[in-house]
């Protein structure tokens, strides 16, 4: 549900941003402002142009281990599906546009979307859950 949700709402975001926004900015004050901008995803950033079938392999790759996870630790459901639904939204996006569209561009941090910070409160989350579970279940 969580990797639905966060699909849904990157895209319905994007869309209406540029609809709204177009070529202009939303100012933030000293912090920034809200424009979209056009970015590309890290796997094309670090090897060049990959395949719409590259990044739905690579996709698929990383989601299997992370639903195993989820089923042998059902507490880590809603960050598993935060991975799964920001990495989502930027595979069906890369594929289908060739970039990814950012839209939150503050003055002393790369440009991002909602996508990024579900994929990184995702594995923060994880992290932290495996981190007090591991342990526990060693000793």
């Amino acid at each position: 549900m969580t990797l639905l949700v966060v699909l849904a709402s990157d895209q319905a975001l994007k869309l209406l941003l540029s609809r709204c926004l177009g070529p202009n900015a939303l100012a933030l004050g000293p912090f920034g402002s809200v424009r979209v901008v056009a970015g590309r995803l890290w796997l094309r950033r670090l090897g060049g142009p990959c395949s719409g079938a590259e990044i739905w392999c690579l996709w698929s790759a990383a989601a299997v281990p992370l639903v195993i996870v989820s089923a042998l630790l059902p507490s880590s459901a809603a960050f598993v599906g935060l991975l799964l639904g920001g990495s989502l939204s930027h595979a069906v996006e890369s594929s289908l546009r060739g970039s990814i569209t950012d839209y939150v561009c503050l003055r002393f941090w790369p440009a991002f979307n909602l996508a990024d910070l579900a994929l990184a409160a995702g594995a923060t989350g994880l992290v932290g859950k495996l981190l007090i579970v591991i342990p526990a279940m060693v000793f």
